[in-house]
């Protein structure tokens, strides 16, 4: 199965492509606030070296987010409109969970994904590592930098913190762990992880109604009152 997959969460937006037997081509760029001027031609490029073509491709994915509001609805969008015109089945995929999955081989392990948010806080969310996958323990959620710790406290184990959320926060972070906790890569969620997870559910019947299918907004966009208007 041919899957495209799009994650435009964050600053920096990545496309891919795989197939059954793994990732054919993905490109990581940052969008510069251009996101919706540039995500078509980033994608015509990343098929074009998969040498392969819209056409061909056979299932879509979409990093759902949380993270930027205009960057999500501009991804979630783009993918919705091509499985309806393509008739390709459609998976929407927690990007946290996409920063999580790399750590799934670590059986047992509670893995912290962390992805930024505004300059004082994280999206975060705990999952454990269970086999070829990360199962999630509780939902995301919108955690102030100092609180982090706190909520890792009573844990014991392996904990592995990772996602760009960390490379943001890491020297506010790094000396409130305990003693243990494992420092992992501060990537942003990338889309051939994306479509790694995407195949699995594809593949296992779990899909998303096109229309129905959103962006995950855990915060509200930073949006201000309405401007008062002069006399």
């Amino acid at each position: 199965m041919l899957i495209l997959a799009v994650e435009t969460s964050g600053d920096v937006c990545s496309v891919a492509v795989r197939d059954d037997d793994g990732l054919l081509a993905e490109r990581a760029f940052r969008h510069r606030m251009h996101l919706s001027e540039r995500l078509i031609g980033d994608v015509e490029a990343v098929l074009t070296d998969a040498e392969t073509d819209l056409r061909s491709i056979e299932a879509l994915a979409v990093g759902i987010g949380p993270g930027s509001f205009t960057g999500l609805r501009v991804g979630v969008a783009t993918v919705k409109i091509w499985a309806h015109l393509l008739d390709n089945p459609v998976a929407g995929i927690s990007s946290l969970e996409a920063v999580a999955f790399e750590y799934s081989g670590l059986e047992g392990a509670l893995i912290v994904a962390l992805i930024r948010n505004r300059p004082d806080s994280v999206h975060m969310q705990t999952f454990r590592a269970v086999a070829t996958a990360v199962e999630p323990l509780g939902g995301p959620a919108v955690i102030p930098v100092p609180d982090i710790a706190d909520r890792l406290a009573a844990e014991s184990g392996i904990t592995v913190l990772c996602g760009d959320g960390l490379e943001r926060h890491r020297d506010v972070i790094a000396p409130r762990m305990p003693a243990g906790v494992l420092f992992g890569r501060t990537d942003s969620p990338r889309a051939s992880v994306i479509a790694a997870i995407a195949s699995r559910r594809i593949c296992s019947g779990q899909t998303d109604d096109p229309i129905s299918l959103t962006p995950m907004y855990v915060a509200p966009p930073p949006i201000g009152p309405p401007s008062k208007r002069l006399p």
